[in-house]
């Protein structure tokens, strides 16, 4: 009994030995972005439905089954097999037009790139959400250590507050808004804590990992930056055109209409069968027959036309969902580029101005409040804009980088 229970044990710490394997100490954004192209089911069901489409190939350009058949004819009632008076082995085998073929084959491939496209398109939004999910934990992490360092001036001040209450050089007021300031603060760290986990978790999930991760806190290698997208919104434009895997998919779609034509109008090119048979009768064996065949397309007006038809209404379908799919990336390039020169503009004003000036309106305070120039109350709309101007940068990086990440989906493919 003690064998199994170990054998179990060790099940199981081979078991957290695997999920720690895939959860590294220190995770970067290249890390995290491997992780899911290794476990993301996504992308496994992808590989495998390339491998359906060529199989499909195979099927759909092979030449159909020979039929080999054999006929007794006039074998007297009550007597075997052996008395027929006539014996036909007869082997037939059906070719298709070989123009079918060909166009059968050219549909075929265009369904394999049509699946490698979407496989594309797959891959792009699973590590565009990998990506997405990195960047609020960056921003959570960043967000923490503001408020950390917001918790220890917090705390400084609420102790010299009530030093000062004591020697009776300060009011119970300020004594009281020290301590509530300092509650809030610890408040809001505990929030943002909360908050990183949730974000950890939507990370762990975007890369498709299963495992618990309760204790998981990895130290994350990268951090929120800036850094410049300098190409003009025509180039965004004519690469989604080249690259966006959506607007290429619509294009391999389109292009299996116009094979899906051609295919219907070769539907009244006529198929043939060859057969061969070789006979007996009344004991005789030196009979053979052949046999040769054409499909004819008799009922064109219904069979034939119908396919030209509705060929014809799915170039259509085809051609619109193209310009409309086409029409939406751009939308959405426009939309992100735009978004991304303001993220940008909010950046360069906090990073340039808004900061330093920040910096120094705290610096003065702090020190015109520890010489008693100035008292707490109007020490406090000093720290208070400090703390939020650097949350309000660590924001507008954020957003940069997710218009970025929106960019990068719009063009398909990545631009760091």
């Amino acid at each position: 009994m003690k064998y199994i229970i170990c054998f179990i044990l060790l099940f199981f710490a081979l078991g957290n030995i695997t999920a720690q394997d895939k959860l590294p100490p220190r995770l970067s954004l290249s890390d995290a972005e491997r992780i899911a192209r290794e476990n993301k089911p996504e992308l496994k069901k992808g590989a495998n439905k390339i491998s359906s489409a060529e199989g499909k190939y195979f099927t759909g350009v092979s030449p159909q089954m020979p039929e080999l058949s054999l006929t007794y004819d006039f074998v007297p009632l009550g007597t075997g097999l052996g008395n027929y008076e006539e014996r036909i082995i007869e082997l037939s085998q059906s070719i298709e037009f070989p123009l079918k073929t060909i166009y059968k084959g050219k549909q075929l491939n265009n369904a394999i790139d049509i699946v490698k496209a979407e496989n594309n398109v797959t891959y792009l939004n699973v590590i565009n959400d990998v990506r997405r999910a990195y960047i609020i934990l960056l921003e959570k992490q960043a967000l923490i250590k503001i408020a950390e360092e917001n918790c220890n001036v917090a705390n400084e001040f609420k102790t010299k507050s009530l030093i000062r209450f004591n020697l009776g050089e300060a009011a119970n007021l300020e004594k009281l808004t020290a301590e509530v300031q300092y509650t809030q603060a610890l408040n809001n760290l505990e929030v943002l804590k909360n908050q990183y986990k949730i974000a950890l978790s939507d990370l762990l999930y975007s890369v498709g990992l299963k495992e618990s991760s309760d204790n998981y806190n990895p130290l994350l290698v990268d951090s929120l930056m800036y850094i410049p997208f300098n190409e003009s919104i025509e180039t965004v434009i004519l690469n989604v055109r080249k690259t966006n895997p959506s607007v290429i998919l619509s294009e391999f779609n389109k292009s299996g209409s116009l094979i899906g034509k051609k295919i219907a109008n070769s539907s009244y090119l006529p198929d043939f069968l060859l057969g061969y048979k070789r006979q007996s009768i009344s004991g005789l064996n030196n009979y053979y027959g052949v046999v040769v065949g054409i499909s004819v397309p008799l009922w064109f007006m219904f069979d034939q036309r119908g396919r030209v038809e509705t060929a014809n209404a799915e170039i259509k379908i085809s051609e619109n969902e193209s310009d409309e799919i086409y029409i939406s990336a751009v939308n959405e390039a426009n939309k992100a580029f735009i978004n991304l020169k303001n993220s940008e503009q909010q950046i360069l004003l906090y990073k340039n101005t808004l900061i330093p000036q920040s910096d120094e309106i705290f610096r003065v305070a702090n020190a015109g409040y520890r010489i008693g120039d100035i008292t707490y109350l109007e020490y406090l709309p000093a720290k208070q804009t400090l703390m939020m101007t650097k949350e309000n940068y660590i924001y507008a990086l954020k957003d940069y980088n997710l218009n970025l990440i929106n960019l990068e989906k719009a063009i398909g493919r990545k631009l760091y």
